[in-house]
């Protein structure tokens, strides 16, 4: 048998090389390790960003659908309901806002509170005329001013839709 002092520098130079390709294996293996999460918060991200935007259409929808209610009530002139219905409008996009305005632009975030003080002002408007019948110029202003906000409105769930559609594209490819 072969001594063994000849065979240690093979031995040794044989366990460096093992160490150093299980360097870079272990430095392989993180680097894919940090790609993997990262691509996992990108995934967790875009799935909280997509949930974000359904929920501030839905918002957006609500609005819509409770701002058309006003339309009907201005019509009939149910003076108490118009003012209590504003009311919930102007609260419902003060909170939307502050829940959910990061995802539109300024302009259009600003567009919605614009929409929420202009029903404040029917309101405002509802609790002076009481039980009378409006004349023409003042039943004008109010529909002028309600068509006003629901345009407003209309332009804010358009833009969230588009939002919602190009992330949908984007996640797609």
């Amino acid at each position: 048998m072969a001594d063994l002092s000849t065979y240690l520098p093979a031995i040794g130079i044989a366990g460096a090389i093992a160490s150093v390709v299980g360097l870079g294996f272990t430095i392989y293996v993180l680097c894919v390790a940090k790609d993997a999460r990262r691509a996992a918060e990108e995934a967790r991200e875009a799935a909280l960003s997509g949930t974000r935007k359904r929920s501030l259409i839905e918002d957006l929808e609500d609005l819509r659908r409770m701002i058309q209610q006003v339309g009907t009530l201005i019509q009939q002139e149910e003076w108490m309901a118009v003012h209590m219905q504003t009311a919930e409008i102007v609260g419902t996009c003060k909170s939307a806002m502050a829940r959910w305005g990061d995802g539109l632009t300024i302009e259009t975030r600003d567009g919605v509170v614009t929409a929420g003080n202009l029903l404040q002002s029917v309101a405002a408007k509802s609790s002076e005329y009481g039980d009378r019948e409006l004349t023409m110029p003042e039943k004008n202003k109010l529909t002028s001013v309600y068509l006003r906000a629901t345009g407003l409105i209309h332009t804010a769930l358009g833009e969230a839709r588009r939002l919602e559609e190009r992330d949908g594209d984007n996640d797609a490819n």
